[in-house]
């Protein structure tokens, strides 16, 4: 129920700011057969991705994952 709290308190406060969040789960089997979780972004016109960061040597588990994107301020 704690995590469910803090999910929602980010959603508001990153919406407040202008951005998004996206939420799922990591099942441990996804993550036994996978053993890291990448993310990377794919522009429609580029056949390949570019890597923004991966995690690894997490143990298997399952987890709850957040994407969060605030927009930069332009100075």
């Amino acid at each position: 129920m704690e995590h469910i709290k803090l999910f929602e308190y980010i959603e508001t406060q990153v919406a407040q700011m202008g951005g998004g969040v996206k939420k799922g789960v990591i099942t441990k089997k996804e993550l036994e057969a996978a053993q890291e979780i990448r993310v990377s972004i794919r522009p429609t016109n580029h056949i390949g991705s570019t890597e923004l960061f991966t995690l690894r040597k997490l143990e298997p588990e399952e987890y709850h994952l957040m994407l969060v994107a605030v927009p930069r301020k332009k100075k």
